[in-house]
């Protein structure tokens, strides 16, 4: 993702409030040493139905509303098969088998007929795990168009204690936590160490009209080899109330990096 906004911002008040996250367990991909997992983050549509008969029907979501159900991995020029997996709406997937090297990852539509054209194409890093987070195009407004944002995965550059800030949303936004005021610029990424059982209150800011409002209030909490993943995002939904959203996602951590609880700040 590539953003130009610079911004000045006063200085921020902090303010504790709590917010649970979810539990994600870690997953086996295979014996190559190299993982790729992903995240679709986004609002899903207004639950829909019709009664024929006397019997209700869940209706199908409108076209473009949901990312595709499921996708199918290639990682090169050619149509080769790496491997299906499913999009679920703020639920990360079990992860695939990754090759090593640099090189394209691109993702086609399991449903997209013989010789479907690719949905996504990207570049993978060049060494270790990674996450793909994938949105709607803001401009488009449909997942038949999608962006997406490659972060390090592995235990070297998210350790158990971890705290990452992502901005996925078109604008700065200013984050409060452990005393500092920082700007993160979209596509960015802020990385904090949180020790085990320690809370740690967070707020994001967003300007507005030449100020700040808090948008969301929150705590980072970790048991002992957990991690946690703080997404900002673009509301998608249908009239929402607020322009962006946070989402907050806690899961085991790779069992080969600690990190000295000393160290957390």
């Amino acid at each position: 993702m590539k953003f130009n906004h610079h911004m000045k911002y006063p200085r921020f008040v902090i303010i504790a409030a709590l917010l649970g996250g979810s539990l994600l367990p870690a997953q086996d991909a295979g014996d190559t040493g190299r993982q790729v997992r992903f995240l679709a983050v986004g609002d899903l549509p207004p639950f829909r139905q019709e009664i024929r008969d006397g019997v209700r029907y869940e209706l199908e979501p409108p076209a473009g509303s949901i990312p595709p159900r499921e996708v199918v991995l290639g990682f090169g020029d050619e149509d080769g098969d790496g491997g299906a997996v499913p999009l679920r709406l703020g639920q990360v997937s079990a992860p695939l088998a990754a090759p090593p090297g640099v090189g394209p990852l691109v993702l086609r539509r399991r449903d997209g007929g013989a010789d479907p054209e690719p949905w996504l194409r990207l570049n993978r890093p060049e060494t270790g795990d990674f996450l793909v987070l994938l949105c709607r195009d803001p401009r488009e407004k449909s997942w038949e168009s999608a962006r997406s944002l490659v972060l390090p995965d592995g235990g070297e550059e998210a350790p158990a204690g971890s705290a990452r800030y992502v901005n996925l949303s078109p604008q700065p936004v200013g984050i409060v936590t452990g005393g500092e005021n920082v700007v993160l610029e979209p596509g960015k990424v802020l990385l904090r160490q949180v020790a085990a059982g320690v809370e740690r209150p967070f707020e994001i800011m967003l300007p507005t009209g030449g100020g700040l409002r808090r948008l969301h209030a929150g705590v980072v909490v970790h048991s002992a080899g957990e991690r946690s993943l703080i997404l900002i995002y673009r509301a998608d939904g249908v009239s929402p109330r607020r322009p962006l959203k946070v989402a907050v996602r806690r899961e085991p951590a790779p069992p080969d990096v600690q990190v000295d609880p000393g160290a957390a700040r």
